[in-house]
């Protein structure tokens, strides 16, 4: 059967560019953009979800270069392997660590371990919404307390409602959306006036973005002897993994065994398994992190304070942002130039949360920012 010239054309492209395309899975380069160069100004700036826009470090990009030659196998080592090494890193049991598929998976488990139908949860208001969504698909009641002037959690308010009654306590420590810090000495007295049979469970999944202060102290670092207490951690946000999905809860022994008995290993890849071990071995990446996230977020401070706008502290790798005028009129604005923040925030309504991007990236912010329609044409 004769072929015309135009189709010998077709098929010699097609198999030039599966060749090309089998070149580039062989010696995958995680840092390309997914759509062709000239359609770059179609990927948004993802300001929204607090991810590490720098991305993992060049260790944990070597593990995903090789994933290819063994993502056909389930975890076999690498899930106690990474067990291990985080109980070495913040110097507890192996058997008191225990691996989620990111940190929502743990939270999910805490909600079904301590909660349910009769049961009570008591968390700021607002805070990260996924354990009290959990909590509510359970049958628990969610209590929210709102936090107090100094956009810290109000702890005395908590233990009224908490009362005899509460099942677990949720601190996420820096506080997700607002960036704040409530200190450790106020923590510790709260949770020792807390009843006996009351569960804490705090979260630092922006433990590592916290400036210097004499005021925090991870309960990782300095651990509280109380079998109550839970403490999260996630490789999502300084680890530049969020797309990995690994978190972990360090827990008394016997508290462990009641999360492990609701997760499976397998939620955690062997992929991700990996990943995680290279970024935990790289503490110079941490390093770097940190300062680079530190002076991200000083410089878009500076920035705020340029455009006489008004931020909270921030202690996270994003800032609270009142933008002096109405945020959802802010982040539609900012979205139909392809600009994405967070999204509205009922308990601060007067306020939007910008996670930090590269520099670039926040170029891009500004950028769009400046196209904004004065005040009063954004009135409600």
């Amino acid at each position: 059967m004769s072929v015309s010239r135009r189709e010998l054309l077709r098929r010699f492209s097609a198999s030039a560019m599966a060749g090309a395309a089998m070149q580039s899975f062989s010696g995958i380069s995680l840092g390309a953009p997914l759509l062709p160069e000239a359609d770059a100004s179609l990927v948004p700036v993802l300001l929204n979800r607090n991810e590490n826009a720098y991305g993992p470090s060049e260790k944990v990009l070597a593990v995903l270069r090789e994933a290819p030659t063994f993502s056909n196998r389930y975890p076999r080592t690498e899930y106690d392997s990474l067990v291990l090494k985080i109980a070495t890193a913040h110097a507890v049991k192996p058997e008191q660590v225990v691996l989620g598929p990111g940190l929502s998976g743990i939270l999910r488990s805490a909600a079904t371990v301590f909660l349910g139908t009769g049961k009570k949860l008591v968390q700021a208001s607002p805070t990260f919404p996924a354990l009290g969504n959990f909590a509510q698909s359970v049958g628990a009641d969610v209590v929210d307390v709102h936090i107090n002037k100094r956009y810290q959690h109000d702890l005395d308010a908590m233990l009224a409602l908490a009362g005899n009654s509460a099942s677990l306590v949720y601190i996420c420590n820096p506080n997700n959306p607002t960036g704040t810090l409530t200190p450790r000495k106020d923590i510790e007295a709260f949770i020792s006036r807390l009843p006996t049979n009351t569960m804490v469970l705090i979260d630092e999944a922006y433990h590592h973005f916290v400036n210097p202060n004499g005021e925090y102290t991870s309960f990782l670092d300095r651990p509280l002897d109380d079998p109550r207490v839970m403490v999260a951690r996630t490789f999502s946000m300084v680890y530049g993994l969020a797309g990995m999905r690994v978190g972990y809860v360090i827990a008394a022994p016997g508290v462990a065994r009641r999360f492990d008995a609701e997760q499976l290993q397998a939620d955690v890849t062997v992929i991700s398994a990996r990943a995680a071990a290279a970024a935990l071995d790289d503490s110079e990446y941490v390093r770097l992190a940190i300062k680079r996230n530190a002076d991200d977020r000083q410089e878009f401070l500076n920035r705020v304070n340029g455009y006489m706008l008004r931020a909270l502290d921030s202690h996270t790798n994003f800032v609270m942002l009142n933008p002096m005028r109405p945020p959802e009129l802010v982040i539609e604005h900012l979205k139909t130039h392809n600009v994405l923040i967070g999204p509205p925030i009922p308990a601060m309504p007067k306020y939007v949360r910008v996670s930090l991007g590269t520099p670039a990236e926040m170029e891009k912010f500004w950028a769009a920012w400046n196209l904004m329609p004065a005040t009063g044409k954004m009135a409600m």
